[in-house]
């Protein structure tokens, strides 16, 4: 009878022990999710001293500032299932490549033409890199701590907005907008080189397409050097697997209720996001708030939101449910129609408005972890990509729609509690996908 070759089980190890491997692939997702953030919001800093400059139509400063998250949505959904049939890491180089040479030579743009091009271009690589930076750390972290350390990474979108406004009341005022560019673009070049010579393929991904075995062993060998058998010819995961295109898989075997869902909860919440992020201090100071306290009070609600982002991983790890987040998004909409009930006094709304970053915003990380959870190793960029593109919708939407009811002459604090009934959708939402959560699928090797 033949002897039954040694096989290893990949998730194990990965299972073991954080390394400072692991940490080092943490700290390059970490980095590319910080260049995102801000190399998405910059635009809001320079994009009228371009037009003051090169001599625009102010009207262009509406395509100026859409055109990264139009080419982020299609980023996302286009590149996101490539990186679950090809592999994150080289969609990953890629993108920065793409977003790293787009930023570099926005300087030179001379039109607005030649702006909204390179910055769909920049929006493009942008949104094709979220998916496998969440894909790659959370396949490099252990299933116990999964959800905090996407969050942790996630929480570098809203960091950045912290890093845009130093930069914008520093190097803008000495050095003008271009430096912001040449300094943003030159780093995520560098981060492309430092990922072609040092990160990984993940080693999960590597495992359920059966890659070359040596190349898997490579890889264990720099974070699990001698837990495993050398001379194994088999790896498999605790995963299931299954042939095909990963977007098909998004509707079968029972995700395709789990799938819609995860897109409401996105849309929604990033509807709400950008158009509170927009809208806070302009309709603050509708209601007689001065301007630099309604600034102030957008300021501690991106702070909320970094907190909340990094802690309620750690929340989803203890309490894995549907039912604790949505919990979150219930008080998210509760602080939402505080702000509109308490302004204009200051010391409520910055109050309401720290806890909206924290419910509201924080919310948003925890639906990244629910979504990196949800969806196995063989499809999860694909999973995360379109569920990514759908809440670009929902950032595009959200602002305009506030805009219109600006023009219509709603009162502010009528704004906000819509927006707070728009949040309740997502507490709603996540009872029922609680209930309707399909039954495990057995693992295959």
């Amino acid at each position: 009878m033949a002897t039954e070759k040694p096989f290893v089980d990949v998730s194990a190890l990965v299972d073991r022990r954080i390394t400072p491997f692991q940490l080092g692939v943490f700290a390059i997702c970490f980095l590319i999710a910080l260049f995102d953030g801000f190399d998405s919001q910059v635009i809001s800093v320079t994009g009228p001293l371009m037009v003051q400059e090169l001599h625009l139509s102010p009207r262009m400063l509406g395509p100026i500032f859409s055109a990264a998250q139009w080419g982020g949505l299609l980023g996302a959904f286009i590149l996101g299932p490539c990186a679950d049939r090809w592999g994150r890491r080289r969609f990953l180089i890629g993108c920065s490549l793409l977003c790293g040479g787009a930023t570099f030579a926005t300087p030179w743009a001379d039109s607005a033409t030649s702006i909204v091009v390179l910055r769909l271009l920049a929006g493009f690589g942008l949104g094709g890199a979220s998916p496998c930076f969440v894909s790659l750390a959370s396949e490099f972290a252990p299933k116990r701590l999964r959800a905090g350390m996407v969050t942790i990474i996630w929480g570098a979108l809203p960091g950045s907005g912290i890093l845009n406004g130093l930069l914008g009341a520093f190097i803008v005022q000495d050095y003008g907008w271009r430096a912001i560019y040449y300094g943003g673009g030159a780093l995520a070049l560098a981060m492309s080189v430092v990922m072609v010579v040092w990160l990984p393929e993940s080693v999960g991904f590597l495992a359920a397409r059966g890659a070359d075995p040596e190349r898997i062993r490579r890889v264990l060998r720099r974070f699990a050097a001698g837990a495993f058998d050398e001379t194994a010819t088999r790896f498999i995961i605790t995963e299931e697997t299954r042939a095909g295109a990963p977007m098909r898989h998004l509707f079968t075997e029972g995700r395709a209720a789990t799938t819609i869902f995860l897109w409401i909860t996105f849309f929604i919440d990033f509807f709400v996001l950008l158009a509170t992020l927009i809208w806070t201090p302009g309709l603050l100071k509708m209601t007689g708030m001065p301007a630099s306290q309604a600034a102030l009070a957008l300021a501690i609600n991106n702070v909320g939101g970094i907190i909340g982002t990094i802690g309620i991983g750690q929340f989803i790890d203890r309490f894995p449910s549907h039912g604790a987040l949505a919990a979150i998004f219930l008080g998210g909409a509760l602080v939402t129609a505080g702000i509109g009930f308490t302004a204009p006094d200051f010391l409520a709304v910055a109050a309401l408005s720290a806890l909206a970053g924290l419910l509201v915003g924080g919310g948003g990380g925890g639906l990244i972890a629910l979504a990196a959870l949800t969806y196995p190793t063989f499809m999860r960029s694909t999973g995360i990509g379109w569920a990514l593109g759908v809440s670009r919708f929902g950032s595009a939407s959200g602002p305009l729609v506030v805009g219109m009811l600006v023009a219509a002459q709603w009162r502010p604090n009528a704004i906000f509690f819509l927006l707070a009934a728009i949040v309740l959708l997502v507490f709603v939402v996540l009872l029922a996908m609680g209930v309707t959560a399909r039954r495990p699928v057995p693992a295959q090797a």
